[in-house]
């Protein structure tokens, strides 16, 4: 019998692993730390967190949902996505709350507490590893199969939006607290933290050291070069979190220059990375179409048109035109079948029990369709 449902990869929830009890342990750690925060800003002003609770529980879906869909060939584990959503806005968050200003006395000890580079060094030296730390751990985790730079940029982008939304929602809260519990600087820290700085913040930082821990997993090159491409991103990240944060270009007082002009060259290295790690997962895709799967499954037509989600929506909607609608829907299950096939020999191996039921299923898809065009 065929499935209809996309294929979904694996869930980081695993008992029989040490690492998902200790990042339990740790969620509830930094629940019992941000929550008093939570309640308290709250209480000061229950308007002003209403509506900061509302615009950024609002952002953090929109933007989670967009990330959902950048699936390339297969769909991610809602599970593990709402997981690495969590390590961001309760662990890192409540593990913050301590972090945070620690270091920043660190970092003032050093360099004079009246500086005015104090959160531009200590935020990202604290807040950076923390984020990275959830990517790590959810590759150490198997069925959340972080296995490509693409999976822990993925990842990297769902962590740092979980602690984009827990402190957007603080500080907001804040602003309205600090006038009085009025909505206006709620709205104005919304705008500026969320729409337009939403495009370089930390889940552009979290990204790039999020592909970092995909490429390091990803068994690629050798062990000195991954530890090295491991360490540049997360160095890399907290430089562009330290410019991000810095006073530079705000002796003027325009905020929102200042914001765009630092925050954009994250975003096009982030982009520059996206593109990059699809490329590679183009190439181990084609790698195995070519390598280890038939022609009477894959055809070469069929493995160009697989390659792209425009081409494979342009595939479908030609069959659709040509034999009817049930025929255009035989079309898109035969391409999901496809790719589950892939899937499952990048996974596992040719020849594997998994394979063997993907392949059965990509005949019976195929004769599906084969039959509703038939029947026109």
């Amino acid at each position: 019998m065929m499935r209809d449902t996309a294929q979904t990869t694996g869930s980081f929830v695993d008992v029989r692993s040490l690492v998902f009890w200790v990042g339990g342990a740790l969620a509830v750690y930094g629940a019992i730390h941000i929550y008093p925060t939570v309640i308290s800003a709250t209480q000061q002003a229950p308007q002003a967190a209403f509506v900061s609770a509302i615009l950024w529980a609002a952002y953090g879906l929109v933007f989670a949902l967009i990330v959902y869909r950048m699936e390339l060939f297969e769909r991610r584990s809602a599970l593990t996505s709402l997981g690495a959503f969590l390590w961001g806005a309760v662990i890192v968050a409540g593990i913050g709350v301590i972090a945070s200003p620690a270091m920043s006395d660190i970092v003032g000890g050093v360099i004079g507490t009246d500086s005015e580079w104090i959160p531009a060094i200590a935020a990202p030296l604290s807040e950076e590893p923390l984020k990275m730390l959830g990517v790590v751990a959810l590759a150490f985790i198997p069925g959340a199969r972080i296995r490509t730079p693409l999976d822990g940029l993925y990842f990297g982008l769902l962590v740092g939006l979980g602690f984009e939304v827990t402190e957007s929602f603080l500080f907001a809260t804040q602003a309205g607290i600090s006038m009085g519990g009025m909505v206006g600087p709620v709205v104005a820290s919304f705008v500026l933290r969320g729409v337009v700085g939403g495009l370089w913040n930390h889940p552009t930082f979290t990204a790039i050291t999020g592909a970092g821990v995909g490429y390091f997993f990803s068994g690629v090159g050798s062990a000195l070069k991954r530890w090295a491409i491991l360490t540049g991103s997360l160095l890399a990240a907290m430089f562009f979190h330290g410019l991000f944060d810095s006073p530079l270009l705000e002796a003027d007082g325009n905020v929102l220059v200042s914001t765009v002009v630092k925050g954009l060259p994250v975003f096009v290295f982030v982009l520059v990375m996206f593109r990059i790690a699809r490329k590679r997962e183009r190439a181990i895709f084609v790698s195995a179409v070519d390598r280890d799967i038939p022609s009477d499954l894959v055809t070469p037509e069929e493995r160009d048109t697989l390659l792209t989600k425009k081409g494979r929506r342009h595939a479908a909607r030609a069959v659709r035109k040509a034999s009817g609608f049930a025929a255009g829907h035989a079309a898109k299950r035969l391409q999901r079948r496809q790719i589950e096939l892939v899937s499952s020999i990048v996974d596992t191996a040719a020849g594997s029990d998994e394979v063997a039921m993907a392949s059965n299923e990509v005949r019976e898809a195929r004769q599906a369709l084969e039959t509703v065009v038939a029947s026109r």
